[in-house]
């Protein structure tokens, strides 16, 4: 049996359907207008047609129809497509207008919205492309046509009108892209601003409540069956003194050294944060033991009790309660942070500068 497998090359191809087709089937709309106002001043005698131009209409027409086929199909590789289009796009009514003369002039935009559209559907330098090609032969169709030669100021104006708009239109767009992106960003880091406590640099309580979402998810998901994760609550010992007794700005500076303190006890996977005056939150994700997270809350311990006070007669210290997840009692984050809240305070009432953990 015969192979047919050479008819595979003009099946559909994905890639080649979407903006690109779209650019071809506007083309057929291009022309309709003139093609009504054609068959209207033939029916009721308004003006002579011209042969040529029923011609030059009809094979726009096709040229139009052909097209989409070529898009449909991939005929062609992408890059030559629509090079090749963007240069048709603009031969075709140049030569129209030579060949139409005055009649042609029903479809001066033409040229524009083919530059136009290539332009913002394929990348700004299709529009250069078509801007270029068809501003040079329109110019030279309208030098060499009997009619457009004896009115060089509106033909100069329709060349004009066929190069200067389609790039003022994509360089205005380019430009609105840009602010956009600009705004976006700037958006962004309001956002992120608004997740960040501005004294300590750290996640402020809104922005510890959105890591909660993938902590969420990835218990759910259970990917890891033995890993766990873990929430600490943590309140400072003795910093009421500090912030008193040496003013607020003694208390900022303290609030900073244990924030630095803290970051400098977990990993970069963690996340710590500062929930409001002298209490913050810690999410250790990814421990593969219990006791590792033990092990932590001593290292804070020790950390937060190295940090200097403003007066050699005062001490800091911290109490923390941690809840060890998942843990069937507590699925959301109001009730993790009710818990690790009890926890700290029974820790605080059992004499400071410990910790109090509710397993797994």
């Amino acid at each position: 049996m015969r192979s047919f497998s050479w008819l595979s090359s003009f099946a559909p191809q994905p890639s080649a359907i979407g903006t690109e087709l779209g650019q071809a089937r506007f083309r057929v709309i291009n022309v309709t207008p003139f093609c009504l106002y054609l068959i209207l001043a033939w029916y009721f005698q308004w003006q002579a047609i011209p042969v040529s131009v029923v011609i030059g209409a009809a094979g726009y027409i096709a040229y139009a129809l052909i097209w989409v086929a070529v898009v449909r199909f991939s005929i062609f590789n992408t890059s030559l497509r629509r090079t090749l289009a963007s240069i048709l796009d603009q031969a075709l009514p140049a030569l129209g207008m030579y060949l139409a003369g005055f009649l042609a002039g029903l479809v001066a935009w033409v040229p524009a919205l083919g530059s136009i559209g290539n332009g913002l559907r394929f990348g700004t330098r299709y529009t250069w492309l078509s801007s270029v090609v068809g501003g040079a032969l329109m110019a030279i169709a309208f030098y060499f046509s009997p009619e457009w030669h004896t009115i060089p100021g509106v033909a100069t104006g329709i060349v004009l009108f066929n190069v200067l708009v389609p790039l003022y239109v994509v360089v205005l767009v380019k430009r609105l892209e840009q602010d956009k992106y600009a705004f976006e960003q700037r958006a962004a880091h309001f956002e992120e601003a608004t997740k960040h406590d501005h004294l300590t640099g750290l996640l402020n309580r809104a922005g510890f409540a959105d890591v909660f979402d993938d902590l969420f998810r990835s218990l759910k998901s259970r990917m890891e069956p033995r890993e766990i994760s873990a929430v600490l609550l943590l309140d400072l010992d003795g910093f009421k003194a500090i912030n008193d007794g040496c003013g607020h700005a003694a208390g900022d500076e303290t609030l900073q050294k244990v924030a630095l303190a803290l970051s400098g006890c977990v990993r970069a996977s963690d996340r710590v944060a500062r929930l409001g005056g002298d209490e913050f939150g810690i999410l250790l994700r990814h421990i593969s033991q219990d006791r590792d997270v033990e092990l932590v809350a001593e290292k804070i311990l020790a950390a937060i009790a190295e940090v200097t006070a403003p007066r050699s007669d005062l001490r800091l210290g911290a109490s923390i309660g941690i809840c060890v997840l998942p843990h069937p009692g507590l699925q959301t984050y109001d009730e993790i942070l009710k818990a690790a809240d009890r926890l700290m305070y029974e820790a605080k009432a059992g004499g400071k500068k410990q910790f109090r953990k509710m397993a797994a």
